[in-house]
């Protein structure tokens, strides 16, 4: 088993990269298909990730905890991993009997018909990609090459055959590409972990399965309602191009929420193994660096997001996406409520089998976003959406702290580290200071982000923060072995 540093660099290397991507290709799609064929895209695509959601049965998240159970045990892994490969597969094919429905009787479906059925691959691929077995078995260093080299391909791609508003199909070709040429080589990779031939399929249980991946469904179903919902309802109500200023908005403070989740996807199976061997003083420190850790990317994250909205909303989606700039407002406290419920919900609860507190929670935050989002998507379009957005993570967030707080091993007053809230809170007033100097938007947010950075990391050496410290002792360690 690989150490956990090393998988929390090798995802961290993985994340980079993912945020790259957008950073690199968004803008230049947003201004070659502008807001309309980008919220085109994203609506169809927000369809399509519902059709996996449900026919997927909560089995990634699920199977990730299944097969971390049976490290030390390759049979029984590789025949669980085969039961859920094959249950997969089995499902798939009720989701392409929904793709056919809609297309056919949905008006807004079937005018881009088409575009749909392209993006639709992903449900296959997803289902045959089994990218939950890499992470059971913390193989990071595969699913790092394997995603550079797929994103790679993608954004040369997009400059090559993105070329003008009406490759709106090579656009959408190339999105779901990424999940079909991950998927390919997970597929075609897990010959070498699995040997088909010693798997008995007569002795397969798939039924055993269909339960606790149900639970997980029911958690990631009523999840999605505000996550996926958010899209679909401004497509509905508000059209295409509200679509697209929500997603550029979203897509900005996701950046830092998938920076944060990284760490999440290492630590699951982690926690998980931890917990079936029974030791308890190797999770609760497993539990109190990850929120150390989640807290201290997700305060300055925040900060940096109100304080620089507008500039980095117009370098990422250019001059016509300007009505997304309140949009990233909105969403920026998103970043603090997601890094408190990946501890609390993915590290904690779920591996404890407190799968319904967790499901819980989301339906609370469904609802508000719900409720939200039928009085304001009419009147503010994507800022309602944004406004609906950050209440529900915020119900869901207070849900958890409240019901779960006797499973938690740490106490709820470590979850706002002072330190990291005063290092923050400067950095954001010397940020505010030092961009009105700047004149374009691009040196703003270059100049922004570097002297944030800067800023954050000096207070945080002058508090004397103990994780900064243990950062610094790595980097000194790591200069003196090498000279």
């Amino acid at each position: 088993m690989a150490s956990l540093k090393s998988n929390i660099l090798l995802n961290g290397i993985n994340t980079a990269t993912s945020l790259l991507y957008p950073l690199i290709t968004f803008p230049y799609a947003a201004r070659v298909l502008l807001p309309e064929g980008i919220g085109e895209v994203n609506f169809l695509n927000s369809i399509v990730s519902y059709i996996i959601l449900c026919t997927s049965l909560g089995i990634p998240l699920y199977a990730v905890k299944e097969v971390a159970k049976y490290q030390s045990d390759k049979a029984r892994r590789d025949a669980a991993s085969m039961e859920i490969l094959v249950l997969s597969l089995a499902l798939c094919l009720v989701g392409y009997a929904a793709v056919a429905l809609l297309a056919a009787f949905v008006p807004e479906i079937h005018k881009d018909m088409e575009l749909f059925y392209l993006l639709s691959l992903s449900i296959l691929f997803t289902a045959i990609g089994v990218p939950w077995f890499y992470q059971a078995i913390e193989d990071f260093k595969f699913i790092t090459i394997r995603a550079i080299v797929v994103r790679t391909l993608a954004a040369i791609a997009l400059f090559l055959f993105v070329r003008d508003s009406g490759d709106v199909m090579v656009y959408g070709a190339i999105t779901v590409g990424m999940t079909v040429g991950n998927n390919l080589i997970n597929f075609a990779h897990l010959r070498r972990h699995i040997d088909i031939r010693q798997v008995d399929f007569r002795k397969l249980n798939l039924r055993r399965h269909v339960g606790p991946s149900f639970q997980v469904f029911v958690l990631n179903l009523i999840s999605s309602l505000y996550l996926q919902l958010n899209v679909v309802m401004l497509g509905f109500m508000s059209g295409d191009d509200e679509v697209a200023y929500f997603v550029a908005g979203s897509k900005l403070s996701h950046i830092g929420i998938t920076m944060i989740a990284s760490v999440s996807t290492v630590l699951l199976p982690r926690c998980s193994s931890l917990l079936a061997a029974g030791d308890m003083k190797g999770f609760t420190n497993v539990i109190n660096k990850s929120l150390n850790l989640n807290m201290a990317l997700a305060l300055p994250m925040t900060v940096g997001l109100l304080v620089l909205a507008a500039p980095l909303t117009l370098v990422f989606g250019g001059p016509d996406f300007s009505e997304a700039i309140p949009v990233l407002m909105w969403n920026a406290p998103v970043v603090i409520f997601i890094s408190v419920t990946t501890v609390t919900g993915v590290q904690v609860l779920y591996p404890m089998d407190k799968v319904n507190l967790v499901t819980w929670s989301f339906a609370g935050g469904a609802t508000i976003n719900l409720i939200i989002n039928c009085f304001l998507i009419p009147r503010f379009g994507a800022v309602g959406a944004s406004i609906a957005n950050t209440f529900a993570e915020l119900v869901v967030m207070s849900v958890q702290l409240w019901f779960g707080r006797k499973y938690f091993p740490f106490r709820l007053g470590a979850l706002l580290n002072w330190k990291y809230v005063v290092a923050a809170v400067a950095m954001g007033a010397v940020i505010w200071c030092v961009v009105p100097f700047v004149n374009t938007d691009l040196m703003k947010t270059l100049v922004g982000v570097c002297v944030g950075i800067v800023a954050y990391f000096t207070m945080l050496v002058a508090l004397r923060d103990p994780l900064c410290a243990d950062m610094l002792k790595a980097v000194r360690n790591k200069v003196r072995k090498t000279y």
